[in-house]
């Protein structure tokens, strides 16, 4: 009895300091990733509650795997030479202007983010553009189908949520009836996002397939491990018609973005459509997401057509992306950089509010310097988790003069950013942690007053829907409350 005991015993011994080693060993691993602080003692204290669910959380959702892929530089240099190849002339063009621009009668903000902005390789200045500013789903897909029906040579989807109902059989019987015209059609959805669609619904993919359109799932093959790449999101919302006609925004495939759905009364939300040059480099967004996902390039002259003077106005348009693999994150940055080049106001409006800390700051020192910053957010919450996170934030904008309201006319899924109605940035990108820093995303900056007036204008008339938070309601919020806020806000690195 004693002997088995003391079996027992150096069994549990040998467990414990199993454990321990394991717990080492995963802290010493991440740390040696050298990501963001907070969101490494997110995964530690992740690790610390739960060891085994925090390992497999860790596998799918935290691991940078874009680090251990052993092609993925060969493969992005590659995509990357593409990209400069079909924007050669629009390239050229963009860097005769960058050479003269000190002596342009461009104000000094919007030098600065023009000069952090064009470092990315990705991130193209276009000169030749129209520019349509969206706000409800009804007129979105209204303007979407037509072009849809208009289509003379290919049609390319891109999106973080396909959904079956009543709007995408409509969508999805017109595209098969291009299809059968021979119109090229490329459909690219996020397998996360489009989960039911794609697990539950097989069928409505399938009858696009069988009509000679071709529809692939977002897995980035620079990832040796296909599945664990579920972490980096396709949060895009991308059509190109043509290489002429280009939608972006908010807006995913969805009845909801008519109507609200079953859950809302009504969806606020900020789409774009978009003709000239700038749609060319919408294309290469998606030709670089094209191939990572299928294999398949379609970098050929065909989709990118030559524009010529008369086509469009001269508005300034540069289309802003971000990755999990850039070596910048660049709408994060343009987003830092807008802010601190404001000299009256600020306006953002975002569904999700969990700031990094850099744009936490700068938002907070430029309301502290006398600039008025107005933030409008989600009053009637899809995800409660990151709803209650936001609140943590709150009380110090608020002590820093940030003005903060609430959307309660139906469900806020904008993602603008406008700066002294002289530069807007319209997109996919909410001001959360995952989406500034982990999803692939995509922007439209503007530099155009009146385009920025426009969307300014539409924020103020949100505002009338609007109920302000003020330091007065946040002291209103019971301890519980704020404990709950608080521990939450401590996954805000994982949300």
């Amino acid at each position: 009895m004693h002997a088995l005991l003391s079996l027992v015993e150096g069994i549990s011994g040998l467990a414990v300091f199993g454990i321990y080693l394991y717990l080492a060993v995963v802290v010493v691993f991440i740390i040696m990733e050298n990501r963001d602080i907070s969101s490494t003692l997110a995964w530690i204290l992740v690790f610390l509650l739960f060891p085994i669910i925090g390992f497999v959380l860790y596998v799918f959702f935290g691991r940078n795997w874009k680090v251990v892929s052993p092609n993925k530089k060969e493969h992005i240099k590659d995509l990357q030479e593409k990209v400069e190849h079909v924007l050669f002339d629009l390239r050229a063009r963009q860097k005769k202007y960058l050479k003269n621009l000190d002596k342009d009668h461009v104000s000094y903000g919007k030098k600065r983010i023009i000069r952090v902005t064009e470092k990315n390789i990705d991130s193209l200045i276009t000169f030749q553009n129209d520019v349509k500013i969206i706000q409800s789903g009804k007129e979105k897909f209204d303007l979407l189908k037509r072009d849809i029906k208009n289509a003379k040579n290919f049609i390319h989807l891109e999106y973080f949520i396909w959904r079956k109902d009543v709007l995408t059989e409509e969508i999805k019987t017109l595209l098969i009836k291009k299809a059968k015209e021979g119109v090229e059609i490329r459909v690219l959805f996020d397998p996360v996002g489009t989960f039911f669609t794609y697990v539950f619904s097989p069928r409505y993919f399938a009858s696009m397939k069988k009509a000679g359109i071709e529809v692939v799932p977002f897995y980035n093959k620079l990832s040796p491990f296909k599945i664990t790449t579920v972490n980096y999101l396709l949060h895009r919302k991308i059509v190109i018609i043509d290489g002429k006609i280009g939608y972006t925004g908010g807006m995913n495939m969805g009845q909801e973005y008519v109507d609200g759905g079953n859950e809302f009364d009504s969806w606020r939300d900020t789409h774009l459509r978009v003709c000239g040059e700038s749609v060319l480099s919408l294309q290469t967004t998606f030709a670089v997401n094209w191939e990572e996902a299928s294999g398949k390039s379609i970098f050929d002259k065909i989709y990118f057509p030559t524009y010529s003077n008369n086509n469009c106005n001269n508005l300034m348009v540069q289309m802003i992306v971000s990755d999990p693999h850039a070596y910048w994150q660049t709408i994060h940055q343009s987003l830092f950089a807008m802010a601190l080049a404001a000299r009256k106001h600020v306006y953002v409006q975002t569904p999700y509010f969990i700031p990094d800390v850099n744009l936490f700051e700068a938002l907070k020192i430029i309301a502290l310097s006398g600039i008025d910053v107005k933030i409008m957010v989600a009053g009637i919450p899809d995800k409660y988790i990151v709803y209650w996170a936001a609140f943590t934030y709150f009380e110090e904008l608020l002590n820093a003069g940030v003005e903060i309201y609430h959307y309660n006319a139906g469900f806020m899924h904008a993602k603008t950013f406008s700066v002294d109605g002289k530069v807007c940035s319209i997109g996919t990108t909410n001001m959360d942690i995952r989406s500034l820093h982990l999803s692939y995303e995509n922007n439209v900056l503007i530099y155009d007053d009146g385009t920025t007036q426009k969307l300014e204008n539409d924020f103020l008339e949100d505002i009338k829907k609007c109920k302000r938070f003020t330091l007065e309601d946040y002291k209103k919020i019971n301890v519980f409350a704020k404990l709950r806020n608080s521990l939450v806000r401590l996954l805000s690195p994982l949300l």
